[in-house]
């Protein structure tokens, strides 16, 4: 009997039990109640700050409701510790549909966790949604929003987002209290044409980090679905119409291939559209959660971004050296930013952000095969797809490009299929862009067609 059959068979059940809303001066804090029976209860908080003259009430049941659904969103993280059976909702009604969803979020966002542990399950069997009795009624929102709120990563995709907008009524939108802290603060530091910035605080509760040390179940969980909950609640606050996200059509390629295992299932357009329609089974709110730079690929988003020079410096996308602030320069998502500016960029700029050579390091042999697919599987990273890190690649050795690791793969490179003008020049029309707002990125990708290293874009 595997691990993952003997926790679930001890530990049958999780219960969302509750949550709790308080009000100070000015701010919300709300605190979550989740139990495994049998082992530990859990006590995850989050704090919204309310803007001067805000006329948010705790007995709002449009805000309670999307308290509620962000505490589902929670939920995965600490299920995954023993993956019970079925997941007991206490604390509010939940519909057919519903239900459904969040099944689906459980099993498609839980991919990569049950692929690296090595559990094989079909969506029917991992886990059931109880809910308490009562009617879950659709809720009409009779306020008014404008202007966008762009959540802000660190990276260079959110720097496009930004820049793009820069003439719109935009607040950026962060979460304290996770890694990368210090590159989010220095790319909205650099941003000076916001009107504002919104910064919610996420608490974990620290027994689930303990449960990870005594070596009950861990991996990769959907965490930009807990993104997506908690900016509606901000916009909610804020009076902000338009979420905009920064997730490309990258991101709907799987991690594995010919499966359904996508590190990034979470910034895919099915999630954004199931995201959507939950929303709109809870209200009729004017509040619009999309991708604003999902039309375009990484490629394409690192041609606009090597633009924006004033960035350059502070902007970070490592997840291994996200507490300090740096390029580790040991990881796949180093090597992939590297390579996905290099068209783009002089090899003396590239070194000067990263700090080395990176395609010159043996160590990154593995992390280089996996991501041009030599290799089957894609690291499990937020990496574009393998077509554009070959193309990328194509575009610096047919410039002259010389290093260890392009040398070594340059049939493999030289022969895969595309250009970089043909990819520069596609499009995705799965999008759920406003048409207005479509027109910025066409504008700025036209500038940044036909460009090469080291030009002004």
């Amino acid at each position: 009997m595997t691990k993952f059959d003997e926790l679930r068979d001890k530990y049958s059940s999780f219960r969302y039990n509750d949550y709790h809303i308080d009000f100070n001066s000015d701010s919300m804090h709300i605190t979550y109640d989740f139990e495994i029976p049998g082992l530990c209860v859990f006590h995850p908080a989050w704090n919204f700050p309310l803007p001067e003259g805000s006329h948010i009430e705790s007995d709002d049941n449009i805000l309670k409701t999307l308290v509620f659904s962000l505490g589902m969103a929670e939920t995965i993280s600490y299920y995954k510790a023993v993956c019970p059976k079925s997941v007991v909702v206490a604390c509010a009604p939940l519909t057919d549909f519903q239900k459904k969803w969040w099944k689906k979020l459980y099993y498609n966002g839980l991919g990569e966790f049950m692929y690296r542990n090595g559990i094989e399950i079909s969506e029917d069997e991992l886990v059931t949604i109880e809910s308490t009795a009562g009617t879950s009624e659709r809720l009409h929102d009779s306020r008014s929003y404008d202007g966008f709120l762009v959540p802000v990563g660190g990276g260079k995709d959110s720097v496009v987002s930004l820049e793009l907008l820069r003439n719109e009524n935009i607040e950026t939108v962060c979460i304290d209290g996770t890694a990368g802290t210090s590159s989010i603060n220095a790319v909205i530091d650099i941003c000076d044409h916001k009107q504002g910035s919104y910064r919610m605080k996420r608490t974990l509760d620290r027994k689930l980090i303990e449960l990870n040390k005594e070596g009950f179940l861990n991996g990769h969980t959907p965490f930009s679905a807990i993104v997506a909950f908690s900016t509606v609640i901000a916009a909610y606050i804020t009076g902000r119409k338009y979420i905009a996200l920064s997730n490309e059509t990258s991101a709907n390629e799987s991690t594995v291939p010919g499966s359904f295992v996508n590190h990034q299932y979470s910034k895919s357009f099915e999630f954004e559209q199931d995201f959507d329609r939950y929303f709109e089974s809870v209200t009729d709110s004017d509040i619009h959660y999309f991708s604003f730079l999902r039309p375009l690929t990484e490629i394409q988003i690192a041609a606009i971004f090597s633009k924006f020079t004033k960035y350059h410096m502070a902007f970070r996308s490592c997840n291994r050296g996200a507490k300090e602030g740096i390029w580790c320069g040991n990881c796949p998502k180093c090597l992939f930013v590297y390579i996905i500016l290099s068209p783009f960029l002089s090899e003396d700029e590239l070194v000067r952000i990263f700090g080395e050579k990176l395609l010159d390091k043996e160590s990154l042999d593995k992390d280089f095969r996996e991501l041009t697919g030599i290799d089957e599987n894609k690291p499990f990273e937020c990496v574009g797809t393998r077509s554009e890190v070959l193309v990328a690649l194509k575009s610096f050795a047919s410039r002259g490009g010389r290093s260890i690791l392009t040398d070594r793969y340059q049939a493999a490179i030289m022969d895969s299929e595309g250009t970089l003008d043909d990819m520069m020049q596609s499009w995705c029309a799965d999008n759920d862009v406003p048409q207005q707002y479509q027109e910025l990125i066409r504008e700025a990708l036209t500038k940044a067609q036909g460009k090469s290293a080291g030009s002004e874009i």
